[in-house]
């Protein structure tokens, strides 16, 4: 807390000095040390201006040779003292002159402001308190009290100087304004809050004092009153959106989500209110989601948001964001597109985008989103790893092997990254039956991430079909189903490993741990091939017709059950 050190004019000073020299001394003094006394404080003030304090002090000395009872010259004294930096010996001196003098009001003050430089607080007080009761018209200082009492935490006085300046002044808006903080510091909330209402009857077109009341019961929990009091004022500041903004937070503490939302409907029609703090509301919400009564009333906040702030990237932005969480996976994506309009350098959209484009299978969309995108971020590896899987995706392996082979340079510092390149690069060159180069790709792979379990898959699997390195694959394999034991269709590819490897009762094994977590038609046509290899024909029927029963196209497997016979 400051308070503020007073001083006090020359015009004064004069004043003062004058009526001490008239009350200096029970004996009146001679006509001769009377000229010589002006002459003293004449040359005084002449050095003090000077600022030749070693001058100043000395004549004034000798004027209290001559009077020692002079207050002007004590309070001359005190001064020099204080402004070389002395303030402990310019204190004996700021007493004398008020004890010498204690009509008059400069004295107090300065005394005062000297204890308080000093950090004597305690008797600052006192020298306050006593101007005030002393000196007549000096209830203006009841504040400066009030401020030493409130720096040493002596809030009921501090109390007390405000309502005893209220009574002699008569009700103030500075006064109820005091008083609401001490009464906040001294956690006195029902007096504090009594206050505010006084200073909204005393001004009720200030806002400020609305919007610190609606503060104190919010941010006391007082939620039942904030809700009341923001809902009566707002009847009379339609307009005043910070209001609105309180009373939904209101809202959300006491768990009316909804309605919460919709009193944010008003300062989101705003432009004067920040678009960045909008934004901040709106993802805060976006953790409660899914819950269904949120929904409209968040897309209505968010349609407003892009109406008043078309121009905000951020805006359109963070509504694509609320799309997505909702699940409208098309409506986010126009709005993240939109947001690229405004602003096409933040890769995070974009990376948005993409993910979009593939939960919706868009692959054509993905070609096109990861295109324009490399205009602007030709170095980003993931731009090239989604094009070269959708061209992969839409057997278009040459396009593939185009767009992997020019991402990897980008992905060679990361390795999991690089594995990754290394592994959709081996799929297309084997798709493409380039299998020197796919076996080199997946050694690449299995290189920079040995654990690749995609690549330990795929691997090994082209290895089984091309009856190629099987001892290799069955490694491969073996660590798959080791790491990942209940996974399908590693089960199945291992299995399938050993039946090339005419360890039929072993795929048979394999196969039947798979069909426990997945009876799709391949695994189930695998089942009976291994069973037919191991000499169960009956048993090896019975599976090939479950498989026949979930697909479409069964002609090889009708031809398998007609003539009970296995085609490879």
């Amino acid at each position: 807390m400051c308070i503020l050190l007073l001083s006090q004019g020359a015009s004064a000073q004069r004043k003062n000095r004058r009526n001490d020299k008239s009350k200096s001394s029970k004996n009146e003094l001679s006509e001769e040390k009377r000229t010589e006394l002006d002459h003293y404080f004449l040359e005084g003030e002449k050095f003090y201006i000077l600022k030749d304090y070693v001058k100043s002090y000395m004549f004034f000395e000798r004027a209290l040779e001559i009077d020692p009872q002079n207050a002007a010259a004590h309070y001359k004294i005190a001064e020099i003292f204080n402004a070389e930096g002395d303030l402990a010996k310019s204190l004996p001196y700021a007493t004398n002159a008020r004890n010498l003098d204690p009509d008059n009001k400069f004295y107090y003050l300065y005394l005062a402001s000297v204890q308080t430089s000093l950090g004597e607080l305690d008797q600052a007080e006192i020298t306050y308190s006593d101007l005030v009761q002393n000196i007549p018209g000096t209830e203006n200082y009841l504040f400066d009290l009030a401020a030493v009492q409130i720096y040493q935490k002596k809030y009921p006085e501090a109390i007390a100087s405000y309502e005893q300046a209220e009574k002699a002044l008569g009700p103030m808006e500075e006064i109820s304004v005091q008083k609401q903080h001490v009464y906040l510091k001294e956690n006195n909330l029902d007096e504090a809050i009594r206050e505010g209402n006084k200073l909204i009857q005393l001004n009720p077109d200030e806002e400020s004092y609305v919007m610190t009341q609606a503060k104190i019961l919010l941010s006391n929990e007082r939620l039942t009153e904030a809700e009341a009091f923001l809902n009566e004022q707002i009847k009379t500041r339609k307009k005043n959106e910070s209001l609105y903004i309180m009373l939904s937070e209101v809202y959300r503490k006491q768990g009316k989500t909804v309605e919460a939302l919709n009193a944010l409907q008003v300062p989101f029609e705003s432009s004067s209110v920040d678009v960045t703090a909008k934004i901040r509301t709106l993802a805060g919400y976006l953790g409660m989601l899914p819950d269904q009564q949120l929904n409209e009333p968040l897309l209505a906040l968010a349609g407003t948001l892009v109406e008043t702030h078309p121009d905000s990237y951020q805006a359109l932005a963070m509504t694509g964001d609320l799309y997505y969480n909702l699940g409208k996976l098309k409506e986010a994506r126009e709005y993240y597109l939109q947001t690229l309009t405004l602003d096409g350098s933040n890769f995070n959209v974009w990376q948005n985008i993409l993910n979009i484009d593939m939960e919706l299978q868009d692959y054509d969309a993905v070609i096109k989103h990861t295109e324009l995108a490399m205009e602007s971020f030709p170095n980003q590896a993931s731009l090239y790893y989604y094009n070269g899987t959708a061209h992969l995706i839409n057997k278009d392996y040459q396009g593939a092997v185009q767009s992997f082979n020019a991402g990897k340079v980008y992905a060679a510092s990361d390795a999991n990254l690089n594995s990754l390149f290394y592994g959709q690069l081996g799929d297309a060159y084997n798709s493409l039956g380039d299998h020197s180069k796919s076996d080199a790709a997946y050694e690449a792979a299995l290189k920079s991430k040995p654990d690749n379990d995609h690549v330990l898959n795929n691997y090994s699997y082209f290895l089984s079909l091309r009856k190629k390195d099987l001892e290799k694959a069955k490694a491969m394999s073996s660590k798959l189903v080791k790491d990942y034991p209940t996974n399908p269709t590693y089960l199945d590819t291992h299995a399938w490993v050993l039946y090339m490897m005419k360890d039929y009762e072993g795929a048979v094994k394999y196969l039947e741990e798979a069909i426990k977590y997945d009876s799709g038609a391949v695994i189930i046509e695998h089942y009976g091939d291994a069973l037919f290899q191991s000499g169960k024909i009956d048993e090896a029927v019975t599976q090939w017709k479950r498989a026949r029963d979930l697909v479409e196209d069964s002609s090889t497997l009708d031809k398998k059950i007609a003539d009970r016979q296995l085609y490879e």
